[in-house]
């Protein structure tokens, strides 16, 4: 079994390489980084797809979390999508200041910065491929848990990511901190509910024979999302781009949603 999940991960792997390559072309085509975003997200579907396919999936288990990361991925590459569209061709904040810091040959650097994004991607996916991987039908109490935690992630984001959304359009808004909704509680809760999210996958896979190995795939994400591409660099450009921020992050989990501080 655990040759089987092997096999679906390097596949993915080349698959998904390839493609972060083509998007790299495209990227310098436009002159613009954030297209990553978009695709990464929309990755998630290949890599659904790839498995599904290559696994041979054909009982109710195996399509379920198929189907769990199918809509996760869609949901969050249109989000992602209709924000660059709106920010274009202004660049993601992010990858305008990891281009400066790069200096010469940026362009060239940065097919590193995909490749790297499509290796978490991939990482993101091995519960998947663990959980396909498996021909065992019956559904267990791990399954069920991890729906019910997928289902909370889902919602939770999507409403983390209108509310934003929301408050970002309204032109009286321009320079100010959104402390509406969800954003009242936690700083970041979009990211939040996108790692509860990898959560969820691993938990369905924990049922799977080496299932719990890829507890490994929600603790590398949740240092990304903190410490490297997600809470940091947004953290350093709200400091600088709003004046309100300051006191946000006194009175505000950083994280997880909690609270306030007086």
């Amino acid at each position: 079994m655990i040759s089987g999940a092997l096999m679906l991960i390097c596949a993915d792997l080349l698959v998904i390489g390839l493609m972060m390559f083509i998007v790299w072309i495209v990227a310098i085509g436009i002159k613009n980084g954030g297209i990553v975003d978009v695709a990464w997200a929309l990755g998630f579907t290949v890599s659904a797809a790839l498995y599904a396919v290559l696994g041979h999936a054909g009982n109710g288990r195996q399509w379920a979390i198929i189907l769990m990361v199918v809509l996760w991925s869609l949901r969050l590459a249109w989000h992602l999508g209709v924000r660059f569209k709106r920010w274009y061709p202004e660049e993601d904040p992010r990858y305008t200041a990891l281009r400066e810091k790069m200096g010469s040959f940026a362009d060239e650097k940065m097919l590193l910065v995909f490749l790297w994004q499509g290796a978490i991607l991939v990482l993101m996916t091995a519960p998947m491929a663990v959980a396909v991987a498996d021909s065992q039908s019956e559904f267990t109490h791990l399954q069920f848990l991890a729906i019910i935690i997928w289902f909370v992630a889902l919602c939770g984001e999507s409403i983390a990511d209108y509310q934003l959304s929301r408050f970002s359009r309204d032109p009286q808004n321009k320079g100010r901190t959104c402390q509406q909704g969800l954003w009242r509680y936690s700083r970041h809760p979009n990211y939040f509910f996108e790692w509860l999210g990898a959560v969820a996958f691993f938990v369905y896979a924990a049922g799977s024979p080496y299932g719990l190995a890829t507890v490994v795939c929600p603790l590398v994400y949740l240092h990304i999302l903190i410490n490297v591409s997600g809470v940091k660099p947004a953290e350093e450009h709200s400091i600088q781009a709003r004046g309100d921020y300051a006191e946000y992050m006194k009175s505000t989990s950083v994280f997880v949603p909690w609270f306030r501080r007086n």
